[in-house]
């Protein structure tokens, strides 16, 4: 099946879909309010720069939206898999300077600088696009090896975040050393060596840590470098190469130079993921009380593999302030009762439908036009992507029945089809559960949990509806919450910050920026101080 642009051209921003138009649907899209991110400066660039004859516009069973999330990233995957298939590197992709245009007059410039930043996003995709286009005439099987390319991008982004939505973190692997990097001044110094250029080296980046916390005092400066820009997996390998170079633990060497939330951000970006979950849960479950909205921050809004690999960790943790060896379902079942403990429980199993990659395969088809002249439809060099065949829509028809038959619709609350429904059903599917209830019931499915159940139970429904509908947009609430008014919740901003410093923390910047007007970067600053404030800064970016 081939996909045509609506008339005007192809413009993902600017082409209103008349099938597509309810809100609610979940997902990446431009009408979707969940990501309706800076549309109108989106929609306004776009025009601007990328307007292209007139097309044929599809029907209603082909017209689906064009690549998912360009609205922040501007399709990571499509970028990267037609670059490679191109012979590109991303970084050599040239393209023109954005000019300036009429801006709010108290509009922070950190928010006049990440526009600008996007919109040369917009246009790298599109020249991208137009390459791969031109490439397209020259070799039959170009766009089917771009295709199989993108396809195999958008499963390693389901396996790794459950969606085909691909988020970007801030922090990722460090590859080769750039000039910059105070680690080449250092080991120059030391050895004589130029290593710019040269692949990162777990040795040499413990010799520069070590070196920082030799003598009197701490170069704070030069810990809070390695640690911001090394991703997990390097940071595992920096504690085994410093415990083989000098015969001492790194995480209690730190311990003796370091304090307050500056050390427990460090420490935290030194646990794997997994045992930082799980670390987080168990702390949460300690003692008189339990903070139910870290169990349900966390069990709610991870993957199938996740739980199961933060469940193959948990029983085996037992630091000093968490007197338990329990595992996860019985502190769950130890700790909260009624409603809340049976949607904790369903989510710890692990067991969410997910999306299969032969239904992906299927449904990624290429964007084409109808050239006039030769009568003949042409690539584009973007792709769509068919969510009918990612989806059941009869099921998906006959779930908003019954959760409408068990809310709105009766006398009192059948909690059990809520429960089954939202624990059972893969992301796609409860999007267009979402996106018919509506239809069915003019009241969004929000709105008719926060009706139907109280307190954490409600807490628990609805921040699984904001997962499914839109991740980083939940993320960027939570994040909000942990520094309005007064004080701030550090342990929760760590948590989170840490957390999803690697996984979709670009995207969750850039809700964060439209919701409050200004930076999390800023508003880390207006709330953080020192050390603590510098790193969490490092991590997130400034953009």
């Amino acid at each position: 099946m081939m996909a045509y642009p609506p008339p005007g051209g192809y413009n993902p921003y600017a082409y209103q879909n008349p099938y597509q138009q309810n809100p609610y649907c979940g997902g990446y899209t431009y009408s979707n309010s969940a990501y309706n991110v800076n549309y109108g400066q989106q929609q306004q660039a776009y025009n601007q720069y990328y307007s292209q004859p007139q097309m044929q516009q599809a029907p209603p069973s082909q017209q689906t939206n064009i690549v998912y999330n360009m609205m922040f990233n501007s399709d990571a995957a499509f970028q990267q898999a037609g670059a490679e298939c191109l012979g590109m590197d991303l970084d050599d992709v040239e393209v023109s300077d954005v000019e300036d245009e009429e801006e709010e007059e108290d509009e922070d410039e950190d928010v006049k600088e990440t526009r600008k930043k996007f919109k040369k996003k917009c246009k790298k995709r599109q020249k991208i696009a137009q390459k791969v286009a031109e490439k397209c005439a020259e070799e039959d099987d170009f766009l089917e090896r771009v295709r199989a390319s993108y396809i195999g991008r958008l499963a390693g982004h389901l396996a790794k975040d459950g969606t085909i939505d691909p988020t970007e973190g801030t922090v990722k692997p460090y590859k080769t050393y750039d000039a910059e990097d105070p680690v080449v001044a250092f080991i120059n110094e030391k050895e004589g060596l130029d290593i710019t250029g040269n692949d990162w080296d777990a040795e040499r980046d413990c010799m520069y840590f070590d070196e920082a916390m030799q003598g009197l005092g701490t170069n704070e400066e030069a810990i809070i470098h390695i640690c911001a820009t090394r991703c997990n997996s390097q940071r595992q390998e920096l504690k085994k190469m410093f415990k083989t170079a000098f015969g001492k633990d790194l995480i209690e060497t730190l311990d003796g130079e370091v304090s307050g939330d500056f050390s427990e951000v460090l420490f935290a970006l030194f646990e794997p993921p997994a045992l930082f979950d799980a670390l987080n849960i168990k702390k949460a479950i300690q003692g008189l009380g339990t903070d139910e909205s870290v169990l349900i921050e966390i069990l709610l809004t991870r993957t199938n593999a996740q739980i199961e690999e933060m469940k193959s960790v948990y029983g085996s943790i037992n630091p000093d302030d968490c007197a338990t060896d329990k595992d996860l379902e019985c502190n769950i079942e130890d700790d909260t009762s009624g409603d809340l403990k049976r949607i904790l429980i369903s989510a710890a199993q692990g067991n969410r439908a997910e999306v299969k990659e032969e239904k992906l395969n299927d449904a990624v088809v290429p964007v084409m036009f109808h050239d006039e002249e030769t009568d003949e439809d042409l690539p584009t060099g973007a792709f769509t992507i068919d969510m009918e065949k990612l989806i059941d829509p009869d099921r998906a028809q006959a779930d908003a029945e019954v959760l409408f038959n068990a809310g709105v619709d009766r006398f009192g609350t059948d909690e059990d089809d809520f429960i089954r429904i939202f624990a059972l059903r893969d992301t796609y599917q409860l999007r267009e559960t979402y996106n018919r209830y509506v239809k069915l019931t003019q009241c969004d499915i929000e709105n008719s949990v926060e009706g139907e159940f109280s307190s954490h139970s409600q807490m628990a429904l609805i921040t699984l509806i904001k997962s499914i509908k839109c991740r980083p947009k939940y993320f960027a609430e939570r994040l909000t919450w942990t520094m309005e008014g007064l004080g701030t919740k550090d342990k929760d901003l760590i948590r989170i910050i840490v957390g999803r410093s690697e996984i979709d923390m670009v995207q969750i910047k850039e809700i964060f920026l439209e919701k409050n007007k200004q930076t999390l970067w800023n508003w880390i600053k207006d709330d953080c101080s020192g050390d603590y404030k510098a790193l969490l800064q490092r991590i997130v970016g400034r953009d």
